[in-house]
């Protein structure tokens, strides 16, 4: 049944008391949300787990009993539950894609190059053969009706995302963050999510069919050129003054570009992280936009809570009664093999010491909220099934919750790095160097 609370028939004005009810039930959603992200949290600490884990499965679990009760979130496009998560969505992609940028000097050269061929290009075979997998099982409801390119070149990103914001977190519970695997495994990220986006874009485009890949090469294209631009436009010295004295508007103005871009692109037939990702590339990566691009991104943090309970309202009511156990292990299992043997291949042709290799192929195995987000505009645009988008979800969780205990068992973290340490000078600690 529909709850009354939570829609309204289409052309007839709410009362006033309906729109009040309305509200108060999305602001019970969106407290709720934040509790459980902060629940999970503790608990996923507790287990010596990465936080966002604990998180992620708990506002899942939450949107699902919400759904199940009655409140059908997903009655009206523009409730405030949904805009309140979409905007969190937002503002996290566009803190992320700028956080990218203004990370300190990273290695580079023959070692980086060899870690990210190898961290994508294995994974993403075993993509596609997950896709011919689920095409030629004959599951309707795991196949879908999307076109097989689209859906090909979907599980080939999905499987091959490494998420930086969760490989930062473990690193620097594992003290490694400035150590030669710390420094390759983030510049290796951060390399594969500049390969995610505009290929994220790409499959969305092909599943709407038609002129969609045009408009998402033009609206590519098209976008690129006005974030280069307006970020040479925001290093005028008039706007960096502003920025210093005006912070509180530079990181409203932001915000409020990352959201109106999201929106623009979704309903230009492209995913809305496209033109967060977009605003992320806009901003300057130096001087006051470093704080107003980690500002956003800390908003967006706070607020996915809601979004991943809007998420799991979407998916876990209509992946049907049965949970696709044979996908599930096929899934994962390519996913894990994949992402270690192609890693650490990567990283052994880079000459790499074998020990490092080990670490740096646990580490890239961490796929997190970036393979969240990804699936959600997979799920969204209609290119995933609920049923293909749970089994995806199960083995994000299951490779990041593996990534500490991986790491431990090829030989743990790096010694402690030394008090000091030159700027641009890397030191020698056993089979490890820190700059």
């Amino acid at each position: 049944m529909r709850n009354p609370r939570m829609s309204r028939t289409p052309g007839i004005p709410a009362s006033p008391e309906r729109e009040d009810m309305t509200l108060l039930d999305a602001a019970v959603v969106v407290v709720a949300a934040l509790a459980a992200a902060v629940l999970g949290r503790r608990i996923a600490g507790l287990a010596r787990q990465p936080a966002m884990v604990g998180e992620i499965v708990l506002c899942l679990l939450l949107g699902a009993v919400l759904a199940a009760s009655g409140l059908h979130l997903l009655d009206s496009a523009d409730t405030v539950v949904r805009t309140v998560g979409h905007a969190g969505l937002a503002l996290f992609v566009t803190g992320a894609v700028h956080g990218m940028r203004t990370e300190g000097a990273r290695p580079v050269g023959r070692a980086v190059v060899g870690l990210a061929l190898g961290s994508v290009l294995l994974p993403m075979a075993a993509g596609v053969g997950v896709a011919a997998w689920v095409m030629s099982s004959g599951d309707s409801a795991l196949r879908g009706d999307s076109p097989a390119p689209a859906l090909t070149l979907m599980l080939a990103v999905a499987l091959s995302v490494t998420a930086v914001p969760v490989l930062a977190g473990i690193l620097q519970d594992h003290g490694l963050e400035r150590t030669l695997t710390g420094r390759l495994s983030l510049t290796a990220a951060v390399t594969i999510d500049a390969i995610t986006w505009p290929l994220l874009a790409v499959a969305v485009a092909l599943a709407k069919g038609g002129g969609g890949p045009l408009r998402t090469a033009a609206v590519l294209g098209g976008g690129a050129v006005v974030a280069l631009v307006a970020r040479r436009a925001a290093t005028a010295p008039a706007v960096r003054r502003a920025a210093v004295r005006y912070p509180v508007l530079a990181v409203v103005t932001a915000a409020a570009l990352s959201v109106a871009a999201a929106t623009t692109t979704q309903e230009l037939g492209c995913t809305d992280v496209l033109g967060a990702a977009l605003v992320g590339l806009a901003l300057p990566a130096d001087g006051p936009f470093e704080r107003v691009g980690r500002t956003v991104g800390v908003a967006g943090r706070r607020t996915l809570p809601v979004y991943f309970v809007v998420t799991g309202a979407t998916f876990l009511t209509g992946a049907g009664a049965g949970v696709p156990w044979t996908a599930i292990v096929v899934v994962t299992v390519a996913a894990i093999a994949a992402k270690l043997i192609g890693s650490y291949a990567g990283a052994r042709a880079g000459a790499l010491p074998r020990p490092v290799a080990l670490r740096l192929a646990t580490l890239m195995n961490t796929r997190g909220l970036t393979e969240l987000v990804v699936l959600q505009a997979g799920l969204a645009s209609g290119v995933l099934t609920p049923r293909l988008y749970l089994a995806l979800v199960v083995m994000a969780l299951v490779t990041t919750v593996l990534s500490g205990p991986l790491l431990r068992a090829v030989g743990g973290p790096a010694p402690a790095p030394p008090t000091r340490v030159g700027r641009a000078t890397p030191a020698v600690i056993g089979d490890e160097r820190t700059w």
